[in-house]
């Protein structure tokens, strides 16, 4: 989320920063809010020559993931794609910077932002018998048209946008496990009073379905995550007569929750089944232990890692030669339909991680057939924000399946921005509640 339009690196296209200038990350937050169906396309005729057939005027009609429509300082409208090859808009965020004046330039743009949704059922737009049909050009007051040609179709009759809200942020190593256990379920042990302090941070940080499962699951999954690396991290404090830092205990914790969400599988692909995305990969977050603990958790093959971790788990879980998807992890693409990863095993993850590479990665999964399959999963390699002086992994809240109007999703992103920074600062904090931004 920290990139915005498209540049090819080797053949291949990835995502840059929009604004041209090439900046180190510190301490940003970013947005995306990605519209449900408001589609985007543009005309055939300008790609494609007499006698086509459907499925070349459709293909030529379709623009790429990332591509940029319009864009301003902060914000810009670009194309989503779908597993299913369908074309939607999503708005985009400049990273803002975690303090008081990247604060009002993120208000700013939201206001932008919603003002946008509000004057697209204004403007002038050829109408079908459902379908509003609008120039990109239309929206120039908004930021400088990059595809005049393009056209954004949007629904007639429905006045509110539906929109899926997404947050990337780097968050401090030390601080994965205090926000695992702010979206954990509930205990018996918790007090009421706690327990619904985080109760709308729960929904809107993990999300929401018409099922409820997701989040069901995912809430279950950090708790389960929480406890038993908290209760492992002290049992091996005294077998091994050492101590650990929060940092380990943050790594295990989420380490735990991959694991988990894995071992489950859903009929969605990969990266759908993370309630929260890890961006850095798993090998550098590992590189960011205390040197001491680093070098004894890798040693012989990384022994003592694969120990701690397999002590962590439900004895169920506890053979590391199954695949880390060993539920079934499920794509709709037509090319490879049901089609199961099922070529990285847990150890070879956490034994990998260990040596500096993160094998659940487009880049080194040991399939790389599929392994644009694990899409944005440990995308950004190395890279790491830069949180109050120290190297943070950057993380993506991802909203699941709850659908907000463009006023909502505005509010959502406000309430996230704030918990975030609380967080990373060790303020006593949930999400929704008050704060002064510095």
């Amino acid at each position: 989320m920290f990139v915005q339009s498209e540049k090819k690196v080797r053949g291949r296209l990835h995502k840059a920063d929009f604004s041209g200038a090439e900046k180190p990350i510190q301490a940003k937050i970013g947005f995306e809010f990605q519209s449900a169906e408001w589609m985007i396309c543009k005309s055939p005729a300008c790609s494609v020559e007499a006698g086509a057939t459907q499925e070349e005027v459709r293909a030529a009609s379709l623009y790429k993931k990332g591509h940029v429509l319009f864009e301003n300082a902060f914000w810009s409208a670009q194309v989503d794609t779908t597993e299913n090859r369908v074309s939607y808009l999503e708005l985009v965020t400049a990273p803002f910077e975690e303090d008081g004046e990247g604060f009002r330039q993120f208000k700013s743009a939201a206001s932008e932002m919603v003002e946008f949704f509000d004057f697209a059922f204004q403007a002038p737009h050829k109408a079908t018998l459902s379908k509003r049909i609008i120039p990109c050009r239309t929206f120039s007051r908004f930021g400088g048209i990059k595809s005049p040609e393009a056209l954004i179709v949007l629904p007639k009759d429905n006045p509110n946008p539906v929109l899926i809200p997404q947050a990337t942020a780097g968050i401090r190593l030390d601080k994965l496990y205090q926000i695992m256990s702010d979206i954990s379920a509930p205990s018996n042990s918790e007090p009421e009073s706690e327990a619904s302090r985080k109760e709308a941070g729960r929904i809107y940080l993990l999300g929401d379905s018409a099922s409820g499962d997701f989040l069901r699951g995912a809430s279950k999954n950090a708790r389960i995550a929480v406890r038993d690396a908290d209760v492992v991290v002290r049992r091996f404090q005294e077998k091994w007569h050492m101590p650990f830092s929060d940092a380990l205990k943050g790594l295990l914790t989420l380490v735990l929750f991959y694991l988990f969400a894995g071992f489950r599988g859903s009929k969605v692909y990969a990266k759908a089944s993370m309630a929260l995305l890890a961006r850095t990969d798993f090998a550098r977050m590992f590189s960011l232990l205390p040197e001491n603990e680093k070098e004894f958790l890798a040693a012989n093959g990384g022994s003592a890692w694969l120990e701690l971790v397999k002590s962590s788990v439900p004895e169920g879980m506890r053979d590391f030669s199954q695949s880390f998807f060993s539920g079934g992890i499920f794509n709709a693409r037509p090319e490879i339909f049901w089609h199961t990863l099922k070529d990285l095993s847990k150890e070879q993850w956490l034994t990998e991680m260990t040596r500096g590479r993160d094998l659940l990665t487009e880049r080194h999964f040991p399939n790389r057939r599929r392994a644009y399959e694990l899409e944005s999963m440990g995308a950004m390699g190395d890279k790491t924000d830069t949180v109050l002086g120290e190297p943070a992994p950057i993380i993506e809240f991802r909203a699941g399946k709850k659908c907000m109007d463009a006023r909502q999703a505005m509010d959502y992103a406000e309430k996230t921005f704030k918990a975030i920074y609380a967080l990373n600062r060790g303020l006593d904090h949930y999400y929704g509640e008050p704060l002064e931004i510095r």
